[in-house]
């Protein structure tokens, strides 16, 4: 099971055994299984709600939605904004903005998920900052295709970053560094609530592959910005000029 679809897993969990467990807001005042495990005994019945069957028959769903939420943030992403800086050759700003809408086309389906499981579970998972990140990074995506098509024209017009420019480069740095936290949000989440706490080295494992990722992105920001400027100084720029937009 990937770590952010861990994380959601147990965070439904311990939300579900407080407040429809025994002794929880919608659950039997007492009695009637172990309180110390929330699917133990009565305890498996949430208010009528069976949460252990739920979970475990939508488990597969959970998973998909975590790999590729992981997938799209940890990996395409990053991988996408390092293409652009360091690769040189005819078309790469197309090839890079193809593979940027592939990789939040995987998102738009990690998202999906995520909403329909939601939806579907009677609780409400809106108060806490994982699920509402997802949201905002969503909402906040939807503009970054828009602003990287008017820099790439912006540019070819004026040879040189305009107002679109800056937009499209720093809500991409925003938005994919809040994706990668919030898988680590999610475990931390998932800690807090003290049920079935994700172990040490699925913390370590998660927060090392993001870490890195992040820092080679970052790497390659730095080279790409003094390869820029290297490029704007040269007789022959012109010619190369949206290499290093």
């Amino acid at each position: 099971m990937s770590l952010s679809s861990k994380a959601l897993l147990l965070t439904l969990a311990s939300l579900a055994s407080a407040q429809y467990g025994p002794g929880g807001s919608y659950g039997p005042s007492g009695g009637g299984g172990d309180s110390s495990n929330p699917f133990s005994g009565g305890g498996s019945q949430f208010g009528g709600f069976d949460i252990a069957s739920f979970l475990n028959q939508r488990e597969k769903i959970l998973i998909a939605h975590g790999v590729l939420a992981s997938l799209a943030f940890v990996i395409l992403f990053p991988t996408g904004s390092i293409l652009i800086r360091l690769a040189s050759f005819p078309g790469l700003w197309l090839v890079h903005g193809l593979f940027q809408l592939f990789a939040y086309v995987v998102y738009i389906a990690a998202f999906g998920i995520g909403v329909w499981f939601v939806k579907n579970i009677p609780v409400s998972l809106l108060d806490h900052y994982h699920p509402v990140i997802g949201i905002v990074v969503f909402c906040l995506l939807f503009f970054q295709p828009i602003l990287g098509l008017m820099h790439h024209y912006q540019f070819k017009k004026y040879s040189r970053r305009t107002l679109w420019s800056y937009g499209h480069l720093w809500l991409g740095r925003i938005v994919i560094t809040l994706g990668m936290i919030n898988g680590g949000l999610g475990m931390l989440l998932a800690t807090d609530t003290g049920y079935f706490v994700p172990s040490r080295g699925q913390k370590i494992a998660y927060g090392v592959v993001a870490g890195i990722m992040w820092l080679l992105w970052m790497f390659s920001a730095i080279i790409g910005e003094r390869r820029r400027a290297r490029a704007r100084k040269s007789p022959d720029s012109s010619a190369r000029k949206e290499q290093y937009a």
